[in-house]
């Protein structure tokens, strides 16, 4: 086989290819239902691949939204805690030219009868 005939197959390649008639030329029309049913085949399992992929991105997403807002929460919760303390409330009271302060006795029950 010479240059020349390779390049006469590489021409006649190029050609049937840009044509349509490649499949034709190789035999392959009689299996033209069988490749356009592995062609939809491999086309559906891509794009359930491409939403699977986009579900357990969102997921990951909100995973770490989750944490961030439970981290969030506890701080809160602590800060609530702090500013509800006897002390804190009443160091609080005095910044703010409050008069009010804690009761020096416990508080008693006045009955009305």
């Amino acid at each position: 086989m010479t240059w020349k005939d390779i390049g006469r197959s590489f021409r006649n390649f190029w050609r049937a290819l840009g044509k349509g008639e490649l499949l034709l030329s190789i035999g392959a029309h009689k299996y033209y239902m069988h490749i356009l049913y592995l062609f939809v085949i491999a086309w559906i399992s891509i794009l359930l691949s491409l939403k699977v992929d986009g579900t357990l991105t969102k997921v990951e997403e909100n995973k770490t939204a989750l944490h961030d807002l439970e981290i969030y929460h506890a701080e809160k919760e602590a800060e609530l805690v702090r500013l509800h303390s006897a002390s804190t409330t009443e160091k609080r009271l005095k910044q703010l030219g409050s008069d009010v302060t804690l009761p020096a006795q416990p508080a008693i029950k006045i009955d009305k009868r």
